[in-house]
């Protein structure tokens, strides 16, 4: 995002996620009844906060980061029809309210997982399949951890295999460093909450999801 934004609203960005997260974290023994439960309130502690405006140059900078959580009752509701669990997702508007750049990370919610999950695993192959790649979310009391999708495919949901392997990280750190730094997610894929459609780079409908979304938008001085 560096490559686009001035380093000021990235580093703010950075903090505001890392900020969120340790929120989430701290309200784990409140939501933890199921993983709906603390998806929810991980996107509230990111979103809770007020908008941040920014200069720079000849340009103007609103961020806010909004949570919208999807229909998970009636006819084709995307929340029980498709794949992942949620997505975190930016979108980068100009002055003239047209897309920048969009990007998005999909992510499979998990809590204490533990051992083998096999389920975990078809989860994890169907949004590789679908949406290119994303991320197991895993709640738990000591912290949010975060594996790729790929890692947990490939070592058919075993948890233990994937800590083995060095490859679970903290979720504040892989979304205010490695998100916004553009070494994971997917430029392109954006999901459109009014449409309830996940839209990929050709402009198609894909899968939908829980969407966490940072919106910039610029505008001229």
């Amino acid at each position: 995002m560096r490559d686009i934004l001035p380093s000021e609203i990235v580093d703010a960005l950075r903090d505001r996620y890392l900020a969120g997260v340790a929120d989430a974290e701290a309200g784990f023994a409140s939501a933890r009844a199921d993983e709906d439960s603390l998806t929810g309130a991980l996107g509230q502690a990111l979103s809770r906060r007020p908008e941040m405006k920014f200069s720079s140059g000849n340009a103007d900078y609103a961020v806010k980061v909004d949570w919208v959580k999807l229909r998970g009752r009636g006819l084709n509701a995307p929340e029980k029809l498709y794949g992942p669990d949620g997505i975190f997702q930016i979108e980068i508007i100009d002055e003239w309210g047209q897309v920048i750049r969009r990007k998005a990370l999909p992510f499979q919610a998990k809590t204490n997982w533990k051992g083998t999950n096999p389920a975990l695993a078809k989860q994890c192959r169907d949004i590789n399949k679908s949406l290119g790649s994303g991320i197991v979310v895993n709640f738990t009391a000591n912290g949010y951890e975060v594996c790729s999708t790929k890692a947990a495919a490939q070592r058919a949901g075993r948890h233990g295999l994937v800590k083995e392997a060095g490859l679970l990280k903290p979720l504040g750190q892989l979304l205010g460093n490695e998100f916004l730094d553009c070494t994971v997610g997917r430029i392109g894929l954006f999901y459109d909450p009014d449409a309830e459609q996940f839209i990929g780079e050709d402009g198609n409908p894909l899968e939908p999801a829980n969407a966490i979304t940072t919106v910039i938008r610029r505008g001229s001085r």
